[in-house]
């Protein structure tokens, strides 16, 4: 997606190795506004278990903002910054809102979920309702119960999934109902019989 040079939006930026902590903090001291998809895990280390950060996005920070040609170079000279990701100036690759929205959605919730390799098929749906109400991703099985839903970072091409109760999802607004089956209809027709 191409920027338009007055609007605020989501961008990725590639880091050296294990530096997205340090950059973050480095972005955040020069008032960038910026995101980093962390979550609290366990892993064994020897007979313990320990509970460490990790970036699910290794690699990337993500900054929101508008991105001038001030901005866009203090941002490169960050000291850990290797690159935008995608397009080069002026015409830089962005993510849209609602796919981080849906990230930080899913994180601050503390449900259980998995990483899963890259996934950009199925149908589109939305969360109304329970603890990720307003996330949007796309639907792999189709289930009475609990449907599997993939939340992706399409320009990193980054996927997480999370089982979600079926009669809590819709189709996503925007989309015409040839484009998309609704759940929820699907979800009656299978009671009824």
């Amino acid at each position: 997606m191409l920027l338009h040079q007055t609007e605020n939006h989501w961008y990725a930026i590639y880091c050296k190795s294990r530096h997205e902590s340090r950059v973050h903090e480095r972005l955040v001291t020069q008032g960038i506004k910026n995101y980093l998809a962390e979550c609290e895990t366990k892993v064994m280390w020897g007979a313990r278990v320990r509970r460490v950060h990790k970036n699910l996005l290794p690699g990337y920070v993500l900054v929101h903002g508008v991105i001038d040609a001030r901005v866009y170079l203090a941002i490169l000279q960050t000291e850990g910054v290797v690159k935008f990701v995608g397009k080069s100036w002026p015409r830089l690759s962005w993510i849209p809102d609602e796919q981080v929205r849906s990230l930080q959605l899913l994180l601050r919730a503390q449900i259980a979920f998995e990483e899963v390799p890259f996934w950009s098929s199925g149908e589109i749906v939305e969360v109304a309702a329970g603890p990720l109400c307003g996330v949007r991703g796309r639907v792999t099985n189709a289930n009475n119960e609990k449907q599997r839903v993939v939340i992706s970072i399409d320009l990193l091409q980054r996927s997480l999934m999370v089982e979600i109760e079926a009669h809590w999802l819709r189709r996503a607004p925007g989309l015409s109902p040839q484009s998309a089956l609704g759940l929820i209809s699907r979800r009656a027709e299978s009671n009824t019989l």
